[in-house]
């Protein structure tokens, strides 16, 4: 299995000299299965470029990509307008994602693309998108590629996902908050049939408990780190993460590596540096490493 990034921060987008190494894009990962199945993970500012790439190296034939979203918050939707294979005719884009009680995965992109926003709205797109919800529930396959979810902790319902392929598997967290915190999701996700009943600390730990039987086996986990202990305290209800967090939930799944991702925007190159050598620190046994734009990481 391959996994390429072609972004890794959080919030917005920030190109600069001062996030060259990391880079400055939003969140998007690219998944390819020794057989070529393609999986995309999330749809920031990073899916232009990797669009640019699919349409040079499809120049004469017909893509077939495979995009989950975590979620419908910006910046991981806010490239898709601008992924090049939705242009061409003869390509076919499936898009799946959690799905709102009050609204459909598909109205959801539609309004984002709409013409008060957008020139080319999503009805006007050459290539024929399919959508679908993927809640928590019967596992997804595409090609060699076996992806499963999980809901996690944020202020929209958004999904973790497990993607296994080739006797591997890697998981991508990203945009939840802590579990023994404020539960953050909204009252009207609440009643989703894969919502946890009980109050919000058994709620909390059912998410937690099911976050970890997601990444049990997983070779490496992909997690949002957007912030520090102090950050983490100052802003307990936005649906983040620090490296503390996920190195717990990490050594609770048994997983081996942990990969820090959705970079705080307000943090340069050096300081994601020193983000990075204090979680090596405090994760002694596991192997810590933090997500550059165009790395690409080899999984078996």
């Amino acid at each position: 299995m391959r996994v390429k990034f072609w972004g890794v921060r959080g919030s917005c987008p920030v190109p600069g000299p001062n996030t060259i190494r990391y880079g400055g894009n939003t969140a998007c990962v690219e998944v390819r299965g020794d057989d070529g199945s393609l999986v995309i993970v999330d749809a920031g500012t990073g899916i232009r470029a990797l669009g640019k790439s699919l349409a040079a190296a499809n120049a004469s034939g017909v893509l077939a990509a495979h995009l989950l979203l975590s979620h419908t918050h910006h910046d991981h939707i806010h490239g898709l307008p601008f992924f090049d294979p939705l242009y061409r005719p003869g390509n076919r884009i499936h898009i799946y994602g959690p799905e709102l009680q009050e609204a459909s995965l598909e109205s959801v992109v539609a309004g984002f693309m709409g013409d008060a926003y957008h020139p080319a709205p999503l009805d006007t797109v050459q290539a024929e998108v399919l959508f679908r919800g993927l809640n928590t529930g019967s596992p997804l396959a595409i090609g060699s590629v076996t992806v499963r979810a999980a809901l996690v902790n944020h202020t929209t319902v958004c999904n973790a996902y497990r993607i296994e392929a080739d006797g591997v598997a890697v998981a991508y967290v990203t945009d939840t908050g802590a579990f023994d915190g404020p539960l953050l999701l909204p009252a009207e996700c609440r009643g989703m049939e894969s919502y946890p009943a009980g109050d919000p600390a058994q709620v909390l730990s059912s998410l937690r408990q099911g976050l970890i039987d997601l990444l049990s086996g997983c070779t490496v986990v992909i997690y949002d780190t957007m912030f520090d202990a102090q950050e983490m305290a100052r802003l307990p209800d936005w649906g983040h993460s620090s490296p503390t967090e996920a190195l717990d939930i990490c050594r609770a799944a048994g997983v081996p590596h942990l990969v820090m991702f959705h970079h705080n925007p307000d943090c340069n190159d050096d300081q994601i540096d020193a983000r990075l050598a204090q979680a090596r620190f405090q994760g002694s046994g596991l192997l810590v490493s933090a997500a550059h734009e165009g790395e690409t990481m080899v999984i078996r």
